[in-house]
């Protein structure tokens, strides 16, 4: 009777290595399988070309990120995407001076970033998230994200009843204005311009 619970039980923690082994097996084979992808709502350096012409021009040499005097291009990682490697940018985190002379895109001699004469580069947008920003709720007056605009012409203003809104013909997605919020990314963030979020923007 010992012997049979031995062998019984013996059985049951082979039928669980079997299982293991078997599940194992399944994501690895999951993992395989799984698609690279492109990129989602990346930001690139100025001037760059549509994402699909970009990934193809690319050569992931480093040039754009040494030549940047405030070090806010960055390499992105992920194995997955056929973006991996590539050169990005975080303005909410790290908001990009828009240099005048974009030394950038010149150190680009593979034309992944371009700008034809008297182009004004653009990353991405500003949003305004009514429910947080503080214009909009009422709980203060506050004008951080107008005064911190560095445009001459402000891409950021207040309407009539004192609430922000971002001018979208203007607004070049540097990120200074969201990364002076005092309620931060919840009430204004830069989004890339594939992003089909909107908020008030006139």
């Amino acid at each position: 009777m010992h012997r049979r619970k031995l062998i019984s039980e013996g059985f049951k923690g082979f039928g669980g290595l079997i299982r293991q082994a078997v599940q194992e097996t399944k994501q690895a084979r999951r993992d395989e399988a799984k698609p690279v992808n492109g990129p989602a709502d990346l930001f690139r350096p100025p001037g760059a070309l549509p994402e699909h012409d970009f990934l193809n021009a690319c050569t992931k040499c480093n040039d754009c990120m040494d030549a940047c005097p405030h070090g806010v291009i960055y390499k992105h990682f992920d194995t997955y995407s056929t973006a991996n490697l590539t050169p990005v940018l975080s303005p909410s985190c790290m908001p990009c001076e828009m240099c005048e002379d974009t030394p950038c895109v010149t150190a680009c001699e593979e034309g992944a970033l371009v700008l034809e004469e008297n182009e004004k580069p653009k990353i991405g947008i500003a949003r305004i998230y009514i429910d947080h920003c503080l214009t909009w709720t009422g709980e203060a007056e506050c004008t951080s994200c107008e005064e911190l605009c560095p445009l001459p012409e402000k891409a950021i203003a207040a309407d009539s009843q004192g609430r922000m809104r971002v001018k979208a013909n203007l607004c070049d997605g540097c990120g200074h204005c969201t990364s002076h919020c005092p309620i931060g990314p919840d009430a204004i963030e830069i989004v890339a311009l594939s992003n089909e979020r909107t908020q008030p923007t006139d």
